[in-house]
């Protein structure tokens, strides 16, 4: 990918929107496709959790869940590391790794993206392949076609960054799956 490029990836949910982590042309391309306010974040996609060493703040709490459901179609909000902010002005920035090995596979190639569903804003995203392309086809430069089953539902989104967590999208993993992961949680710390 160079700078500016755009990519289409699939994920264990639905197609992905893909830009470099960095790559500021590209993700205001990402705008403009999509008809979004530059005010909503663009999630992030990694390849395993050391990705997220420079970009997040972790404790307990969020590691025992990533650790719980990752691979998996469960995005965390989280607050970023100061570095991360001084780079891009983002204090909150919500991250997963897709259970998916084409999508793991160019991440590994390419580093942390930038990834949003595709659709325009408002609209439900698309999964077949031949309406992405008439859509998006002229905007994007490489598309990577899907071999597995996707769930076409979007990613459960989790708010790390307020106490007591907070479910901020209910995708495949419920809320009642995350709070028998957190009681667990609870239980071991009350052995120690």
């Amino acid at each position: 990918m160079n700078k500016g490029d755009l990519i289409i990836i699939p994920t264990d949910t639905v197609y992905g929107l893909a830009a470099k982590l960095y790559d500021e042309e590209a993700l205001k391309k990402i705008f403009e496709i999509k008809g979004r306010e530059q005010s909503k974040q663009i999630p992030i996609l990694c390849h395993d959790m050391t990705d997220l060493i420079d970009i997040v703040k972790l404790d307990q709490v969020s590691l025992f869940l990533m650790k719980q459901f990752w691979p998996g179609p469960i995005s965390f909000v989280f607050n970023t590391t100061e570095k991360f902010h001084q780079l891009t002005g983002e204090k909150t920035i919500a991250a997963r790794i897709p259970n998916h090995p084409k999508a793991l596979e160019i991440i590994k190639k390419y580093g942390v993206l930038r990834v949003t569903s595709l659709n325009k804003s408002g609209e439900p995203p698309l999964s077949d392949i031949n309406e992405i392309k008439d859509q998006f086809g002229s905007m994007i430069d490489e598309i990577y076609e899907q071999t597995e089953v996707q769930s076409h539902v979007s990613s459960t989104v989790v708010d790390l960054t307020v106490k007591p967590l907070k479910i901020l999208r209910q995708g495949t993993i419920t809320d009642e799956s995350i709070k028998n992961a957190l009681n667990t949680l609870q239980s071991y710390n009350d052995c120690k």
